[in-house]
């Protein structure tokens, strides 16, 4: 949804449970026109769907985000500022029709955004 629009991928790793990709923030998309005119920041709500879309590429699986029980927005990201990202997400599958992820966005010793949620497969 958001992939090749609002961000591409630089580099996308998997192995293991653990997604390590550096993503490229579309710093001229509309979303910054809005969120907010004159001093950009992502949507948080954004950040929360990078990680769903890159825990989705590295299990094939399409995901609906099921239950967030940790969301924390630590500082603002400034596309201007910090247009590529590092997205860390550790993940498991307890079961067929749910993955657990543990994620992190972050540049260089900053980070963004943490997050604990249950993804459930859809379909």
């Amino acid at each position: 949804m958001l992939k090749n629009d609002l961000y591409t991928i630089a580099s996308f790793g998997n192995a293991a449970g653990r997604v390590q990709a550096s993503i490229l923030l579309n710093t001229a998309h509309r979303i910054f026109e809005g969120h907010f005119p004159g001093q950009p920041v992502l949507p948080g709500v954004c950040m929360m769907q990078l990680v769903k879309e890159l825990t989705e590429e590295a299990t094939g699986k399409k995901l609906f985000l099921n239950n967030a029980a940790q969301c924390k927005f630590l500082s603002m990201v400034d596309p201007r500022r910090t247009p590529e990202l590092t997205v860390m997400v550790d993940y498991q599958q307890p079961g067929s029709d749910l993955v657990t992820v543990n994620a992190v966005l972050k540049s260089e010793d900053t980070v963004f955004f943490k997050m604990n949620a249950d993804l459930s497969v859809e379909g």
